[in-house]
């Protein structure tokens, strides 16, 4: 290590302070402005894309629950208007007057399901030539 002794030491720093011109200062100010700008607005849509995603996953969700309470809904009314229809034959409901219009003695909805589903006794006949 006797070597580094050697080696001549410098043990002053000079420095020197130069005024920047006017046009290369603002230059550098702009910039650095604009960069910050830059940084700010993406920020500010990295946080609003977070709450697009957030309310979407919301959506998604709310999609579902309303599907399934939609079939739910729908089969409740079903229930009652098939209720109604066991009462009232090819009836007619009126939800603003509350009255419904029906034919007595006609044959229900479902009874009438139940015969078209039924093959007809009379069927096709085969005729010979």
């Amino acid at each position: 290590m006797a070597g580094l002794d050697n080696i001549p030491q410098k043990t002053t720093v000079e420095i020197e302070v130069v005024k920047l011109d006017e046009d290369i200062l603002k230059t550098i100010t702009d910039l650095n402005q604009k960069a910050a700008n830059i940084v700010s607005e993406f920020g500010q849509i990295y946080i609003r894309k977070d709450e697009l995603h957030e309310e979407l996953m919301r959506l998604e969700e709310f999609l579902l629950t309303g599907k399934d309470e939609f079939k739910a809904t729908n089969l409740q009314l079903k229930e009652v208007v098939d209720a109604l229809d066991d009462k009232y034959p090819q009836s007619r409901i009126n939800l603003k007057d509350g009255t419904i219009q029906y034919q007595p003695g006609a044959p229900t909805r479902r009874q009438q399901a139940e015969q078209q589903a039924q093959p007809s006794q009379d069927g096709m006949k085969v005729v010979k030539e």
